[in-house]
């Protein structure tokens, strides 16, 4: 028989309750002692709530950098997935393929943070912003995102090095949180990714109810991706999905309304939608997911980059050198971002390398070098690259400039020796 205990692909520890107000099991260490481990996901966490007056179950993922001394920023975005045990598996493998993986960097490395439900009545209740007639039942909504707020933000940026740059996700009953942040606590979010949400609420709540709805109400600087699902009845179509009463196409209906509320209000939201014609309220979530993101970070990828993969490329002018383009890049996506958010090193340190020997331009491998050292002006590493640079074009005053700056920053017995020959 399988030994499948052993062998599962992700391992999810539950958290045992304790007085402990935060605990966290690194899931790699808990694993570890077993001989098939299986696929580590990240970090169990709880964090004791006086908002909720309960405990809740966090499941945490660190980017790879974070993990790495030499790699590790100072901050990363941080994405709050809704339904954490349910969606942050998936979630994960997507992001992990779009922001880690060379051949497909198009998102930034993140934090995600999965909030895990107690059961389903409490998922009813944190979720529902009113009570809806049923106090026992729903109106939970507003304490949970003061809970979010108040006591999740603080702790997630205090403890695994977030940014207040912040990603809300909510599928189906989910959607509400969405909305209700979005609609009553904008500044909470960056951007808002509502996925085949459960709009009937409360008789449409956030489409009729003025406190609620998007009308009025200016969203500067914030993003929002409907996600609508194909959950009509057969032969029906968006056209007439919007003229029709069928009550088994309300809920495509009210994502659409929703989505006309706001492209007919002017509320400065930054909104994409789509309708997921051949997907279910089920499968939707996962394409969604992907679609949000590259919706919200579509500014992110160094597309200006892609012009230095052919070899017959010649820049018309120092601007479209190779170091101009990451220097505006990167300084476009800390804008964006909000905080300074430079290139790795080692990137740069290999871009250096494929100008001098793949371009043959050796001005703009100087060029990246000194930026490295502009973004980097207390690593040794990158002042030993230029120096070694000056030294293979047999520059040997710069060389020693630079090898002394090195060792001014680090005791290296290589380049003391490089020196020592070179004042000989």
């Amino acid at each position: 028989m399988p030994k499948f205990k052993n062998q599962i692909l992700i391992i999810l520890v539950l958290a045992s309750v304790s007085c402990i107000q935060h605990k966290k099991k690194d899931i790699l260490e808990k694993s570890s002692t077993t001989s098939n481990s299986g696929l580590q996901l990240g970090i169990i966490d709880t964090i004791y709530s006086k908002m909720l007056n309960q405990e809740r179950e966090l499941i945490i993922y660190i980017p790879e950098s974070a993990k790495d001394p030499n790699r590790k920023r100072k901050q990363y975005p941080v994405v709050y997935l809704l339904d954490g045990r349910y969606n942050v598996v998936p979630f994960v493998g997507m992001l992990k393929q779009y922001s880690e993986m060379h051949d497909t960097k198009i998102l930034p490395e993140m934090i995600v943070v999965g909030i895990s439900n107690i059961n389903n009545e409490s998922r009813m209740m944190d979720f529902s912003p009113t009570t809806a007639g049923k106090p026992k039942q729903f109106g939970g909504g507003s304490q949970f995102l003061e809970f979010i707020k108040t006591e999740l933000f603080p702790y997630i940026e205090q403890n695994y090095s977030g940014a207040q740059h912040r990603t809300i996700i909510g599928h189906s009953f989910g959607g509400l949180v969405v909305m209700h942040a979005l609609t009553k606590h904008p500044e909470m979010f960056d951007n808002y990714l509502l996925i085949d949400g459960s709009l009937y609420f409360d008789n449409n709540l956030f489409l009729n109810n003025p406190t609620y709805s998007l009308k009025g109400k200016h969203f500067q600087n914030k993003n929002l991706y409907i996600a609508i699902a194909n959950t009509a009845t057969y032969g029906s179509n968006l056209e007439s999905i919007k003229k029709d009463t069928i009550n088994a196409n309300k809920y495509v209906r009210h994502s659409l309304d929703l989505v006309d509320q706001i492209n007919y209000s002017d509320t400065n939201l930054n909104m994409g939608w789509k309708y997921y014609n051949n997907d279910t309220h089920g499968s939707t979530a996962y394409l969604a997911q992907l679609d949000g993101l590259r919706f919200f970070y579509s500014w992110f990828e160094f597309k200006e980059e892609h012009k230095y993969r052919s070899k017959f490329f010649v820049p018309e002018t120092s601007d479209d050198h190779f170091a101009s383009l990451t220097k505006k890049h990167f300084n476009r996506v800390s804008q964006n971002l909000g905080y300074t958010f430079k290139p790795d090193k080692n990137w740069v340190s290999s871009n250096a390398s494929m100008l001098l020997n793949y371009h043959k331009f050796p001005e703009q491998a100087r060029e990246n070098y000194e930026l490295n050292i502009e973004y980097y002006p207390n690593s040794p590493i990158v002042f030993k690259d230029l120096a070694d640079f000056y030294l293979l074009h047999n520059d040997t005053v710069h060389a020693k400039k630079y090898y002394t700056k090195t060792l001014e920053l680090e005791n290296n017995p290589n380049v003391q020796s490089i020196l020592t020959a070179l004042e000989n």
